[in-house]
């Protein structure tokens, strides 16, 4: 194998770690959950994705396995589709629980009572929905 190869896919890999080392970190020094989950989904991403990226070319030149890199490229699809979901849905459902960042927020959609609303639902109680308990569970 190629010496420069094979340094530039330690660098890819190394890179990986280092910014998945960097999201754990974060996570555990960030002030509030809201700061906590974007560490954890953005940065863990893209170091999940440059080891994967290291991973696709040892697989097709050291390995030469066509087969094992479709699987580090379907690996690499999902996370990408998976963790900004994740992430959104988490935050979606501690600002529902009444978890609120330190900061007052500049826009705050899920203020307004039809943030709450599901498609095919024709209303939401007061306790399911934070600003509908803040306005006493009326209907908009």
């Amino acid at each position: 194998m190629n010496l420069a190869l094979r340094i530039v896919i330690d660098i890819f890999i190394v890179g990986g770690c280092f910014f998945a080392l960097a999201g754990a970190v974060g996570i555990v020094r960030m002030p509030d959950t809201f700061s906590r989950m974007q560490s954890s989904t953005n940065i863990t991403t893209l170091g999940v994705l440059l080891t994967l990226i290291g991973a696709l070319l040892y697989c097709i030149f050291v390995w030469g396995s066509w087969g094992s890199a479709a699987k580090v490229i379907v690996i690499g699809i999902l996370t990408i589709l998976a963790n900004p979901v994740g992430g959104h849905t988490m935050a979606r459902a501690a600002y529902r629980i009444g978890i609120r960042p330190e900061r007052e927020l500049v826009i705050d959609d899920l203020a307004d009572p039809e943030a709450c609303v599901e498609p095919g639902s024709d209303a939401v109680a007061a306790d399911e929905c934070p600003a509908k308990a803040e306005q006493g569970g009326e209907e908009a």
